[in-house]
């Protein structure tokens, strides 16, 4: 069983039963957080009755052990500006009780983050990621088998299937590349990361494709180049080469192509240059704006088709019902919309933290881990121009983006933390003689 650096660090001494107690605390916090996972991962009915519970164990917890939330929470404090702000915007939010609401599942959200990077590692997080999502993506393949449609066998929209099994193939090609794997968990990794990309390739989705190619890309590659440390004369010139080489490839390619490059990738996918409709919803997210720039409408105060003369003509141009749930499908708008530029402001700050955490970490002490929160970062970030995910709360790749980097101040916390210093036990050699201080027990 491989133990994180906390863990090691309260049983470094101690009586039998306090060690055992110890492991068996880290192994409930290792199947709840799957658990977790698992239940963010898909959809299903009564899914709250699993994901409410868990929310309010997570915020008990982190009551519980604020000694070591609180200052991880106090570190990360960038990405808790944006939740906060969302509880301001209640004062003039069209939706006071909605905006509220929303605030709070944000905040909790983050919270959870927080509690997970506290309590497990990097490689434990990566663990439980691949056996929640690698279950589920068996039980989709195996029912879309079953039912000839592979689509929506487990999950709702093909958009959801092409996003989730995005983040398995991730998950299996990292835990497949991580030396410090047992064989069995690799062989698991390569046995699920082609079952991944086939249902990321039956999902029909772009966004999902050509992420799951330049993803797994840089997976391989950061397995290659980054794992053990960037800072070597042979992966520095490896490093330089492939970028000149890649550049001098463009140079040559990019000047003499006469064809639409973008809208020949996405015709290949049956889609054109409007991402089916979406640079028509920005272009009315743009009008909402230009109305209330600054401070928005709050959560939950746009999308209102009885009082909204605008969310009426693009319910009807977009053909939907007047009770769907509907969205800018781009974070960055969405956001714009409801807590106003400001907001936006205050996400960008969170992202910024998070990337130069996240790189440092990939940079300076590379393991497969590392390697695949980095892989997490891009995706959240492309995905965050197509969907509106920054403004939900529970969502599995955001809340993946945020511990990226939480991990990685979490390591360098327990780093930088003295560790007590390990006393030998008494043997029956030793009776008679007069103890000295480095066999006494601490106190």
């Amino acid at each position: 069983m491989v133990m994180s650096r906390s863990i090691e660090g309260l049983f470094s001494h101690g009586d039998p039963d306090d060690r055992r107690l110890v492991l068996r605390v880290d192994r409930i916090e290792f199947v709840l957080f799957t658990l977790w996972v698992g239940v963010t991962f898909v959809q299903f009915d009564n899914d709250e009755l699993l994901l409410y519970p868990l929310a309010l164990y997570y915020a008990v917890m982190a009551w519980q052990k604020r000694d070591r939330t609180v200052p991880l929470a106090l570190r990360a404090w960038p990405i808790m500006l944006f939740p906060l702000w969302c509880y301001l915007t209640v004062f003039w939010a069209i939706m006071p009780i909605e905006a509220a609401k929303g605030a709070t599942y944000l905040l909790l959200t983050n919270v959870i983050c927080v509690y997970i990077a506290a309590t497990l590692d990097a490689r434990r997080i990566l663990y439980a990621v691949f056996l929640a999502t690698g279950a589920i993506g068996l039980l989709n393949l195996v029912l879309g088998i079953a039912t000839g449609n592979m689509l929506t066998a487990v999950f709702v929209h093909k958009n959801i299937l092409g996003s989730n099994m995005v983040v398995l193939w991730l998950v299996s090609l990292a835990v497949l590349l991580d030396t410090g794997s047992g064989w069995r968990l690799r062989l698991a990794g390569a046995g699920l990361a082609p079952i991944a990309l086939y249902l990321v390739a039956h999902s029909n989705s772009a966004t999902a494709m050509l992420l799951a190619i330049a993803l797994g890309a840089i997976c391989i590659s950061g397995a290659l180049i980054l794992r053990g440390g960037l800072l070597r004369a042979s992966r520095i010139a490896l490093l330089c080469a492939t970028i000149a080489t890649a550049s001098g490839i463009a140079s040559q390619v990019v000047p003499v192509y006469q064809g639409d490059l973008a809208g020949e990738v996405l015709s290949k996918f049956g889609k054109d240059k409007t991402l089916t409709g979406r640079t028509l919803l920005w272009h009315y997210a743009e009008e909402q704006i230009e109305e209330q720039p600054m401070l928005g409408v709050g959560m939950g105060g746009f999308w209102r088709y009885q009082a909204s003369p605008l969310v009426r003509r693009i319910y009807e141009e977009f053909h939907k019902g007047p009770y769907a749930q509907f969205q800018f499908h781009n974070s960055y708008y969405e956001i714009a919309v409801h807590q106003g530029l400001v907001g936006v402001g205050f996400l960008l700050a969170g992202i910024a933290w998070v990337t130069v955490w996240i790189w440092r970490r990939a940079l300076v002490s590379a393991a497969m881990p590392q390697v695949f929160f980095l892989c997490i970062w891009a995706a959240t970030l492309v995905r965050g121009l197509t969907e509106s995910d920054f403004m939900r709360p529970f969502v599995l790749l955001q809340m993946l983006f945020w511990i990226g980097a939480l991990t990685a101040i979490a390591a360098r916390m327990r780093s930088q933390t003295p560790r007590p210093p390990v006393s030998r036990p008494l043997r029956l050699a030793d009776r008679g003689r007069p103890i000295r201080p480095v066999d006494r027990l601490p106190s």
